[in-house]
């Protein structure tokens, strides 16, 4: 299948330079580059829907003589795009340059490195929990359906199954939230939910957590998944409230701080 490529790049470059007095009068304006130029004309194509996610734009080569600017611009651009999320740069055959499908992994990698450079803490991202989880339940109790009911109902079977049978039930607990965010309907939550997920699976690897927290965890995410089957949607905030504030008190206790012996790590790969 081909990529969704050449035909949705060529709106945007309706505006196409007709020369370096083009670029100069444009320059002039902006006080940029022309490298910004290019960046901010892609930045409007995507946020217009002219370049939809997954979008292949043309090649350096190809962009550079439409736009009748240098390869070295049009370079710069997408480089700047792609640190800043918007574009994802494949190499071989098949590469070039990609606008970005909507996910949650450049949040995650800022904060990761905040967590990781000491920058946050453990604490922090608690309260931030507090802040997002308990209405993404409240929408959850509005929003879910059917479905979305019973695939949350069976993550909580299996994450019970999981600790009766000895083995690591931390997936299983980081599904339960994700899964709440999908019920929320809500784009955006969901991809702070996804984001504070993956930190939790980092914060949270090498700590040995005890089976009575781990069994406490799952009955606070079965009468969560009863409010929103309910649809009773202030219990589902208040559940899920208490729930993180559970969270917030586990931080103090000694085991967290312990780290996983290599055998409690090996077999929550398996």
């Amino acid at each position: 299948m081909t990529p969704r490529s050449r035909q949705s790049n060529l709106p945007w470059l309706e505006r196409k330079s007709s020369g370096n007095g083009q670029w100069s009068h444009e320059l002039a304006e902006s006080g940029g580059r022309i490298s910004d130029l290019i960046a901010e004309r892609i930045r409007t194509a995507v946020s217009d829907g002219i370049l939809a996610p997954g979008s292949r734009l043309l090649s350096e080569r190809e962009l550079a003589q439409r736009l009748n600017a240098s390869r070295e611009s049009v370079r710069e651009a997408y480089r700047s795009l792609e640190v800043a999320g918007l574009l994802v740069i494949r190499r071989g055959k098949e590469g070039g340059a990609f606008v970005r499908e909507v996910d949650h992994e450049p949040i995650t990698r800022s904060l990761s490195m905040l967590l990781r450079l000491g920058k946050t803490t453990h604490r922090e991202l608690t309260e931030a929990r507090l802040l997002i989880e308990p209405p993404i339940a409240r929408l959850a109790a509005r929003r879910a359906t059917q479905s979305d009911i019973e695939a949350m109902g069976d993550l909580i079977d299996r994450h019970a199954a999981a600790i009766r049978g000895g083995d690591d039930p931390r997936k299983y607990d980081l599904q339960f939230h994700r899964a709440m965010a999908e019920c929320a309907k809500n784009l955006p939550l969901t991809i702070l939910m996804n984001s504070l997920a993956d930190l939790m699976v980092e914060a949270l690897s090498d700590v040995d957590i005890p089976l009575e927290t781990r069994s406490r965890t799952v009955e606070f995410h079965r009468v969560v998944f009863d409010a929103i089957h309910k649809k009773d949607e202030e219990r589902a905030f208040d559940l899920m409230q208490q729930h993180i504030g559970d969270v917030q008190k586990r931080l103090k206790k000694p085991w967290f701080h312990r780290k996983r012996t290599n055998h409690a790590r090996a077999r929550s790969k398996k």
